[in-house]
């Protein structure tokens, strides 16, 4: 009987055990992503008023389709990304993936499409923004594919005050954006933002400006 109340004891003091573990390493876990969050929103707060993630020119324009070159920036300006895309209509739409963050709102690439191409069918800025990119990266976690890809952050925001945990946790930000997902801080859902541009001048160099305290406006340089 004595033997049978000590392995009693004995496994109730293992399970009680295994849950002070388990308690510990949540507790440490959400402490932690409460740290890295608050080192977002700092560094959020650290960007400059206006910033400018992408220019582009319409190359061509006849029978209907247009031809468009676009580059896109990080915070520093420096350029990386350009390609040259060519696509059925005349008016040009530039979406963002927007979310207010904070005090702050953050604006991500995110698709370009016309009057006559459907958002869905697009050409999708995701790639360019993030090529390490994986629906995983929503859930805070990435396939071994993943990780070796380059980069896991949008470089959009690179080249400013985001450090590389700041830059990570955008990542994980921006992909659960892509996924349709809610973002802490955020006011609900991601919000998309449609810069509309239905006059310009061919060769003429546009650029996209993003105000932190909100709005996207296109320019003409």
């Amino acid at each position: 009987m004595a033997k049978k109340s000590y392995g009693l004891l004995k496994a109730l003091f293992l399970l009680a055990l295994l849950a002070a573990l388990a308690y510990g390493s949540f507790y440490l876990l959400t402490r932690a992503q409460r740290g890295r969050i608050a080192s977002l929103e700092e560094s959020i707060l650290a960007l400059q008023e206006e910033t400018v993630p992408l220019r582009f020119m319409v190359l061509k324009r006849a029978e209907g389709r247009l031809s468009l070159r676009l580059r896109l920036y990080d915070l520093a300006g420096a350029e990386y990304a350009s390609r040259e895309y060519e696509l059925e209509g005349e008016l040009l739409f530039l979406d963002f993936l927007a979310a207010p963050y904070g005090q702050a709102w953050l604006a991500f690439p995110y698709r370009i499409f016309t009057e006559r191409v459907a958002p869905a069918q697009g050409l999708d800025l995701a790639a360019l923004v993030m090529p390490g990119y994986s629906p995983a990266l929503a859930a805070g976690a990435a396939p071994a594919s993943a990780r070796n890809a380059s980069p896991l952050y949008p470089q959009s925001h690179a080249g400013g005050s985001f450090d590389e945990a700041g830059l990570a946790e955008l990542g994980r930000l921006y992909a659960a954006l892509l996924d349709g997902g809610q973002v802490k801080g955020a006011f609900g859902n991601a919000v998309h933002d449609l810069a509309e541009l239905r006059r310009f001048e061919l060769g003429a160099v546009y650029r996209v400006v993003v105000r932190k305290k909100g709005g996207i406006e296109v320019i003409e340089e």
